[in-house]
């Protein structure tokens, strides 16, 4: 894993995970996910892309598994979101 994330993808990310809270329909959709690929694909839905490669080094960061069991990514997702001043 590289040291440097790239900020654009970043953003991206941290725009998204945003989202998360105000938007219970999205929240929903990543309850249904389990991976950082399928994070991605639902942010690129959304309009923000970012690699799902970028997501996992995040999750890295903030010593979280790359995956979650169903119904648990969204709390996740929200961890790495409060977390955010301190990966960048």
């Amino acid at each position: 894993m590289s040291d440097t994330l790239d900020r654009g993808e970043l953003d991206q990310l941290f725009t998204f995970l945003a989202r998360i809270q105000q938007e219970p329909t999205l929240r929903e959709q990543l309850n249904q996910v389990q991976t950082a690929p399928e994070v991605s694909e639902i942010a690129r839905l959304g309009g923000q892309s970012f690699r799902p490669e970028t997501l996992i080094a995040v999750f890295a960061r903030c010593n979280e598994q790359p995956y979650a069991r169903e119904g648990l990514m969204d709390e996740k997702l929200i961890r790495v979101y409060l977390r955010r001043e301190s990966i960048a």
